[in-house]
C-alpha cells in the first residue's frame, strides 16, 4: 500500500474504537451504522500530488543539510613519526616516554622516532545524519510504490476502458520520475554513501536535540513521524484485516445474515441457507468457515490473507492444514488467488464490490444435473472430477463443490470457487 493509503487505514482504524473487540451481539446494526464508511481507493490524485508536493519539499531540505549537515568533532590517538607532529601536548608526550618501542638510540641518546599524537577529526556519521540518510531510503522506497502504482493505471491498448484521465496520471508519473531522479542524486552524493555505511538504525528514531531544535533536521523528523505509525508490515496488516472485517459484516447483513454469537474473537452469522463463523488466524490473516444448513456435516474452510504492497503477490497465504478449502489474498485494489499458481485475480471498482465477489463465491448454490456434473467440472467445464466423501474437486481448476439431494430437485453447492464472476 502507498503511504497515502495506509495513513488513512491507519485513520479510520483508531476510530473505529473498541468495536471489534467489544461485545456487539445486541446492538450490532446500530453499532455497525455507527462507524464511518471509508474507501481507501477513493482518494483523488490530487491527494497523491500534494503527497508529493511534501516529499519534494523535504528532499529539498535533505539537499540543504547536505550541503551544511551537523557533524562531531572526536579526538582519536594515532601514534605518527616525530617530524610529522607539529606539537604534543602533556598526556601524549607523557604516553610518549612511557613507550620503549618509540624510542631509538641515535649516537649516546636515546631520541624517539615517533610520538603519540591526538587528532580531532570530523565525524559525519553521526546518530542524526543517519536517521536523515534512513528517511532517504524509506522516501526512494515510497516513489517506487508510487510508480508501479499509477504505471499499472496509465491506460494502454488492453485497457482502454480506464476511468482516470490518462493527462492526470501521465502528470503524476511526471512528478514521480522527477523526484525519483533526485532521489538518485542524493544516494550518490558522499554525504549519503558515508552515513550509510554499516548496519542500519532501529525505526524507532530517537527524538534527540538536534532532531527537536535544528529547524531542517525537525522538519525531516516530523515528515517522518507520518511513516512511523506503518514501520511494522504485521501492522499494516492488521488494519487492512480488520478493515475488511468490518465491510464483510455489512455485506452480510445486507445478504439477510444476522450476528447470533460472538465468542473467543470468532463471529457466527446465521442465514436463510448458510452459517458463516469469521475468526482471526495466523500470519494476521482471516479465517471464513461456511456451513450449508442442508450438508452440515462438511463445513468449508477458507483462509483471506491481506497484501499491502503494490504489486500482487502469489502464494503468501499458507494452506492452514487439510481442514482448509481454499485461499485468497485482498488487497484494497484486487482479490486473487492464493492457493494456486495460476495468475487469476479480479479487480472492482470499490472495497465492496471486492467483499461481495469473496462472499458471493462461498455461498454459490445453484440446481444441478448431478449424472454430467459428477464428471465434468461446473466451473471450468473440463473433465477431470475426482471426489472424496462426497465432495467433489476439479483437478484443473480445483474447484470443489457438493450435491444437495434433500429437494426435490438436484442442487449444487460450490464450496470453492476458482473462476472470478459468480455473484
Amino acid at each position: 500500500m502507498r503511504f497515502i493509503e495506509t495513513k488513512k487505514l491507519n485513520d479510520y482504524i483508531i476510530g473505529t474504537g473498541s468495536f471489534l473487540t467489544d461485545n456487539i451481539v445486541e446492538n450490532f446494526s446500530e453499532r455497525l451504522d455507527a462507524l464511518e464508511k471509508v474507501s481507501l481507493q477513493s482518494f483523488s490524485i490530487e491527494n497523491d500530488k500534494k503527497f508529493l508536493r511534501d516529499v519534494s519539499a523535504v528532499l529539498n531540505v535533505i539537499v540543504s543539510i547536505i550541503y551544511h549537515p551537523h557533524i562531531s568533532n572526536k579526538r582519536e590517538e594515532v601514534i605518527i613519526r616525530i617530524e610529522q607532529a607539529q606539537q604534543i601536548g602533556q598526556e601524549a608526550f607523557l604516553n610518549t616516554i612511557r613507550d620503549s618501542k618509540l624510542w631509538k638510540a641515535h649516537d649516546a641518546r636515546m631520541i624517539p622516532e615517533e610520538v603519540y599524537y591526538y587528532q580531532h577529526i570530523d565525524e559525519l556519521r553521526i546518530y542524526e545524519n543517519r536517521f536523515i540518510g534512513f528517511l532517504i531510503d524509506l522516501i526512494d522506497k515510497e516513489l517506487a510504490k508510487f510508480s508501479a502504482f499509477y504505471l499499472s493505471r496509465l491506460p494502454t491498448l488492453t485497457s482502454l476502458d480506464s476511468t482516470l484521465d490518462s493527462s492526470q496520471v501521465g502528470s503524476v508519473i511526471v512528478d514521480i520520475d522527477r523526484l525519483r531522479r533526485k532521489t538518485q542524486f542524493i544516494k550518490n552524493t558522499y554525504f549519503y554513501r558515508e552515513v550509510s555505511k554499516g548496519k542500519p538504525i532501529s525505526h524507532k528514531i530517537q527524538p534527540t536535540n538536534i532532531l527537536l531544535k535544528d529547524r531542517l533536521y525537525r522538519f525531516c523528523f516530523r515528515f517522518y513521524r507520518s511513516f512511523a505509525r506503518y514501520e511494522d508490515l504485521s501492522a499494516t496488516k492488521r488494519d487492512l484485516r480488520s478493515f475488511y472485517t468490518i465491510l464483510l459484516f455489512r455485506e452480510l447483513r445486507e445478504a439477510g445474515f444476522e450476528l447470533v454469537s460472538q465468542e473467543n474473537g470468532g463471529y457466527l452469522f446465521e442465514g436463510k441457507d448458510f452459517s458463516i463463523t469469521l475468526e482471526n488466524a495466523k500470519d494476521d490473516a482471516l479465517a471464513l468457515t461456511v456451513k450449508y444448513h442442508k450438508l452440515p456435516d462438511s463445513p468449508s474452510r477458507h483462509i483471506v490473507g491481506f497484501h499491502v504492497e503494490t504489486e500482487r503477490q502469489i502464494g503468501e497465504v499458507k494452506l492452514y492444514g487439510d481442514d482448509v478449502d481454499g485461499a485468497e489474498m485482498l488487497s484494497i485494489w484486487e482479490l486473487s488467488y492464493a492457493d494456486s499458481e495460476a495468475r487469476s485475480a479480479v479487480e472492482a471498482s470499490t472495497e465492496e464490490e471486492l467483499v461481495r465477489r469473496l462472499l458471493a463465491s462461498k455461498i454459490s448454490k445453484t440446481s444441478a444435473d448431478k449424472t454430467i456434473y459428477k464428471r465434468y467440472c461446473p466451473v471450468c467445464g473440463k473433465r477431470g472430477v475426482d471426489t472424496d466423501e462426497g465432495i467433489y474437486t476439479c483437478s484443473i481448476c480445483t474447484s470443489s463443490y457438493m450435491f444437495d439431494e434433500s429437494g426435490e430437485d438436484t442442487s449444487v453447492w460450490f464450496r470453492k470457487i476458482r473462476k472470478w464472476g459468480i455473484s
